[in-house]
């Protein structure tokens, strides 16, 4: 693999080893040489709710914001990021590729939204998944005698699925779509090799 993945959707394959990735969809907001950062858009959680984050944090919320907050991976559990649209940015926020996304993991997004000032769609999310320099690579391209069929499956960003992440087939939706990019790309790498 020779290109970084910042700005797009990582989707976990189904025969996926690690448990806390299964059946996951993961946006990646940063990738380069120092390794890569993403959070997991599909899986809403029952506990804390946004009002337990906003009295915790004693943060004045308007009565009728009450977002889902979502598992966003294995580390930093105990912080809230936002990943939004890119109407709303601070000076925190990380904008991959110029996506019209951005993630950001501020107290100031959380106050903005609990006060109905936040970006127009957004995913609250605690904690995040991170791979150090090399690792995500490894991850896309294992050595033998590691499966491809346990490799990430890749899918070009879509704000529509990249906010859709409480809709029960997500994933399913997600795995389906990426198969068929990657069969196209095949196809047209074939084809394009025949022409020349």
């Amino acid at each position: 693999m020779n290109e970084y993945l910042d700005g797009t959707l990582l989707v976990a394959p189904p025969k996926m080893v690690d448990w806390r990735f299964r059946k996951s969809v993961v946006y990646i907001w940063k990738h380069d040489v120092g390794g890569a950062a993403g959070v997991i858009i599909n899986k809403p959680m029952l506990a804390p709710t946004f009002e337990n984050i906003c009295l915790e944090g004693k943060i004045i919320k308007d009565k009728n914001i009450s977002p889902l907050i979502h598992y966003g991976g294995p580390i930093f559990t105990n912080m809230i990021g936002c990943l939004h649209t890119d109407d709303y940015k601070l000076k925190t926020t990380n904008i991959p590729n110029s996506r019209p996304v951005g993630f950001t993991m501020d107290r100031t997004a959380i106050i903005d939204i609990a006060k109905k000032n936040g970006p127009k769609r957004y995913v609250l999310t605690m904690g995040m998944a991170s791979w150090f320099a090399g690792q995500l690579e490894s991850e896309m391209d294992p050595v033998p005698p590691h499966p491809t069929s346990l490799s990430w499956l890749v899918l070009n960003f879509d704000k529509d699925l990249c906010f859709s992440g409480t809709l029960k087939n997500t994933w399913e939706k997600c795995v389906e779509l990426a198969i068929q990019q990657k069969s196209k790309s095949i196809v047209d790498n074939v084809f394009k090799k025949v022409k020349s």
